[in-house]
């Protein structure tokens, strides 16, 4: 029967070695001559060298790449995409989402003239990145039934939270964007400063994880996919969704937990881009109802960011 050795217990047994390292006379310490075998101190090396790749480490989003997915248990199982059916689609259901907004000040029209100001004003590289996504987000929440309300978080402090059941080690950094959809009176509570274990308390009924980077988001994905795992282990929910955006290009990703969170499974978007796009059946999109079907998904998404596809989704997945 083989036992495992807990992640504060490891660091003990790797600190005696350590010690009997230091403090051992290795000079003094007599080997066979002509043997092939290790001798003790490349034992004791090799053991430190064992125990230290076991050690509880501290992580961190921004470090994280697909290797470090592999050593989380996180694998990537396919992709998913817009249904064939979207050009129908956007005739029939942006007219009805964006209606549910033509009266605020985010709607579809203001969307469209604010981003044809910020075309020729500000660019969509750089620093520049979170100009172009905010709207979205302002018009996404536009187009929820008038009783529920979105709440976004800016560049929330994750602390370090236990991500390997294992090592114990841990994961912590900074998220761009969290959302949530709550109803009015519900929402009164979320949009206060809180932590996240005040959250968990009063667990929203939905909870979006958006990463935004400044280059090609397709080289960041190890990272987006590490915070929405972070945020759905400590949640305790199997299924978490999210994004991955420069601004240009959106990436979408839905997440699906392991037994016991140990480790997960993800699907993702192929980038979305604000140029001419044909769907799986070749039916070529209008581009000019881009950002409103960029919209409509993220409405949806947030809204249902703890629930798998369904019927009703904008992507279906790819087989």
């Amino acid at each position: 029967m083989s036992a495992k050795i807990a992640g504060s217990d490891l660091q003990l047994v790797y600190n005696s070695f350590l010690e009997l390292k230091n403090s051992f006379d290795f000079e003094g310490f007599e080997e066979k001559e002509g043997s092939n075998e290790p001798t003790l101190e490349q034992l004791v090396d090799d053991m430190l060298c064992l125990l230290e790749s076991k050690l509880p480490k501290s992580l961190t989003f921004s470090d994280m790449t697909m290797e470090d997915l592999t050593k989380l248990k996180i694998t990537c199982t396919g992709f998913i995409r817009l249904k064939p059916d979207l050009a129908e689609r956007i005739t029939a259901t942006l007219t009805a989402t964006t209606a549910l907004g033509h009266d605020e000040f985010w709607s579809s029209v203001y969307l469209s003239r604010h981003l044809h100001f910020l075309g020729g004003h500000i660019s969509r590289t750089g620093a520049n990145a979170r100009v172009w996504i905010e709207p979205f987000l302002f018009h996404a929440s536009a187009m929820l039934p008038s009783n529920m309300r979105m709440v976004l978080s800016m560049k929330q402090d994750v602390p370090a939270m236990i991500v390997s059941l294992s090592s114990l080690s841990t994961l912590s950094g900074i998220v761009d964007y969290t959302a949530t959809v709550a109803s009015q009176r519900d929402a009164n509570f979320y949009v206060k400063p809180m932590g996240l274990y005040e959250m968990k308390m009063n667990m929203p009924r939905s909870f979006f994880v958006m990463d935004a980077k400044l280059c090609n988001p397709s080289d960041d994905v190890p990272q987006a996919v590490c915070k929405m795992f972070a945020y759905g282990k400590f949640f305790e929910q199997k299924v978490i969704r999210g994004a991955l955006v420069n601004g240009s290009d959106w990436i979408f990703i839905l997440m699906t937990l392991n037994d016991n969170y140990d480790g997960a499974s993800y699907k993702q978007s192929v980038a979305l881009s604000m140029d001419p796009y044909h769907t799986p059946n070749h039916q070529l999109v209008n581009p000019e109802l881009w950002p409103d079907l960029i919209a409509a998904i993220l409405a949806h998404w947030i809204e249902n960011s703890f629930a798998d596809l369904g019927s009703d989704d904008w992507f279906e997945p790819s087989l």
